[in-house]
């Protein structure tokens, strides 16, 4: 990177060097220890803050500007914090280039703490040396994660979090065995029976799932989601009937997104389109970082042959799900293929 002596004079006149200094350390770090070199000229070292500052003066009178003593003060005391940054980022370089951690020698190091992310770890030349370990204390911009057991293996708590991990990934069978173990050591405890009827729901066992929100109910009876998850339930063999208690349910909470959703869908089973895509809107509306209401709309277009507006609300929903869902809030592939075929 080459650095003229001019460049340097105006981020010191400007008093910008503090920024600027920082900046140029962070773009500056990743060449450093990658073993590549620094030019500040042609081929030339960097210049000392004595000689940095005769340049300074010698471009401050070709630009018309006789510097005062109390100037000279001024801008050798930026020369002083740029050398400083400057040295923060070979420091910085060394540790990335050796594979080691910057920190004070005598710095104690928490060994519970450590990198636990495949993004963050290390490729390249750098991937020889693995993770590094961090210290929050001294290193308080690293990024870090750190894992804690709070329950025993055996735990309720940890059957209960395997039981709800198991469902995400689609394992319902094995989710169910675990919920139908707590549900008997417990049949009164909400978090069971929640977990229970939505995995009977997700193996279409609907009587068993609509007796467990049954009971659910009578557990936590002011339960909105509970309400809105039963009688989703029962859209699916009897959408008129659905329809109209989770009409009179949104007079009450008009603010739920669930419900707004739930609704939508009794809209699109019954083929009323318009007002189906209105409560999708509602419910995109209360929640604009989520691509799966956006992802909806565009199945309900496309499925009653609005192709336009279908491509419209597949282009959106993949951008919110690109900016706020990381690429993984809706299937992107199947949503190529279809625009790909509509388009």
């Amino acid at each position: 990177m080459v650095m003229p002596v001019s460049r340097v004079f105006y981020y010191v006149l400007f008093s910008a060097v503090f920024s600027f200094a920082f900046m140029e350390v962070v773009s500056l770090a990743p060449a450093l220890a990658q073993g590549n070199s620094i030019e500040w000229g042609a081929g030339e070292s960097m210049p000392s803050q004595e000689e940095m500052l005769r340049a300074i003066e010698v471009d401050a009178k070709k630009n018309g500007v006789e510097l005062s003593a109390e100037q000279r003060r001024e801008m050798k005391e930026g020369l002083d914090a740029f050398s400083g940054a400057m040295g923060v980022g070979e420091q910085m370089a060394k540790g990335l280039r050796g594979g080691v951690s910057v920190q004070p020698s005598n710095a104690s190091v928490d060994n519970e703490a450590f990198f636990d992310a495949e993004d963050m770890v290390p490729s390249g030349q750098m991937s020889r040396h693995g993770p590094n370990r961090v210290n929050p204390v001294t290193q308080p911009a690293s990024k870090l994660v750190i894992v804690k057991k709070n329950h025993k293996p055996d735990s309720k708590e940890a059957y209960l979090v395997a039981a709800e991990r198991a469902m995400q990934l689609g394992r319902y069978d094995s989710s169910l065995d675990m919920f139908d173990a707590l549900y008997a050591k417990n049949k009164k405890d909400a978090r069971v029976l929640m977990g229970r009827a939505v995995v009977l729901q997700k193996l279409g066992r609907f009587d068993e799932a609509m007796g467990m929100y049954e009971d659910l109910s009578k557990v936590v009876p002011d339960n909105v989601e509970v309400k809105v998850n039963m009688l989703g339930l029962l859209s699916t063999r009897f959408p008129s009937i659905a329809l109209r208690r989770l009409l009179d349910l949104r007079e009450e909470h008009k603010s739920h997104v669930g419900l707004a959703s739930q609704i939508a869908i009794c809209y699109a089973a019954l083929g009323d389109t318009k007002e189906a895509l209105r409560y999708m809107g509602a419910a995109a509306s209360m929640e604009p970082d989520n691509a799966s209401h956006l992802y909806n709309m565009a199945i309900v277009a496309d499925r009653f042959g609005d192709k336009k507006q279908a491509v419209t609300y597949y282009e959106k929903a993949l951008e919110v799900d690109t900016i706020h869902g990381g690429g993984r809030s809706i299937p992107r592939d199947t949503v190529y293929e279809r625009l790909a075929q509509i388009r």
